[in-house]
């Protein structure tokens, strides 16, 4: 235990106390600053986990920015997951009043194009009535394609918001893993700081602690007024309790003046007492 205490504080037996004392103060401040660092990497993270969050659609909550530092990539991301909705709800709108999605018009129109041209065999002809029919939704689909090509900005839009949006999220991304770093880094430096800070405060309580002042003896004095009952003094009583009075005087036992009780031998024997049997006289004849 001493050589490892030693070995703890071996470059600072060197030094003078005031020395130690700035060191210990220097200790403290950076201390404090890589706290606080360490604090606003915190919530520059929880914004940026926030901000990917909102922009995959996990949580329609948009991230507080209120008392944060800017942050012109959180901020784009919001704005353009903000833009790719407005597309997004133009889109769904137009899907609502075509009731089928354009890549469906698409192929339902091939499959009647297929079975309107395709050559058949005299046993296989259709009806005209199904012709008719057939002819009749593939000009329907073709009506709607032609809306879906006229609003095609609305599927263009949406494309390319989709597409920024992405990329800005990749950004953000990229951005949380590189806070995880430095809050990995500055928790570590923040551990040794501390660390260090701790050992400066101990040798400083270590040389400033007072010295021990003994606790003198007690006199022969003060256990024969204890034995007459009489009163002590703080400073005599705690004499005593330091060099063991008490536990002296209890050991010296003072010799009682009860006469001893004699012993009461018990007049019961062991073995029980009988009579002997007296043998009857015989009776003459």
């Amino acid at each position: 235990m001493t050589s490892k205490s030693s070995s703890l504080f071996a470059d600072l037996r060197q030094k003078e106390t005031s020395e130690i004392e700035a060191m210990y103060e220097t200790a403290l401040a950076q201390l404090s600053t890589t706290e606080n660092q360490l604090l606003d990497l915190y919530r520059k993270k929880k914004i940026h986990s926030e901000t990917i969050k909102f922009a995959v659609s996990k949580t329609t909550q948009i991230p507080n920015m209120k008392g944060q530092t800017e942050d012109a990539l959180v901020e784009l991301a919001i704005e353009q997951k903000e833009d790719f909705d407005l597309h997004l709800a133009r889109r769904d709108a137009l899907v609502e009043r075509l009731l089928v999605p354009r890549h469906r018009v698409v192929h339902a129109m091939g499959e009647f194009h297929e079975k309107l041209t395709t050559p058949l065999n005299p046993t296989e002809s259709i009806s005209l009535a199904t012709e008719m029919e057939h002819f009749a939704r593939f000009f329907e689909l073709q009506a709607m394609l032609q809306i879906y090509s006229e609003e095609q900005d609305v599927q263009t839009s949406l494309h390319r918001a989709r597409s920024n949006l992405l990329e800005t999220i990749k950004a953000v991304n990229k951005n949380d893993r590189r806070l995880a770093q430095l809050i990995n880094q500055h928790r570590s430096n923040a551990k040794k700081q501390r660390t260090e800070a701790g050992r400066l405060k101990a040798y400083l309580e270590k040389i400033n602690a007072s010295p021990v002042i003994p606790v003198p003896e007690p006199s022969p004095e003060v256990n024969e007024r204890l034995l007459a009952g009489q009163a002590l003094t703080m400073e005599e009583f705690a004499s005593m309790l330091e060099h063991g009075g008490l536990t002296e005087l209890d050991s010296k036992k003072v010799p009682s003046n009860k006469p001893k009780q004699r012993n009461k031998k018990s007049n019961r024997g062991t073995k029980p007492r009988r009579s002997q049997r007296q043998t009857p006289s015989r009776k003459r004849d």
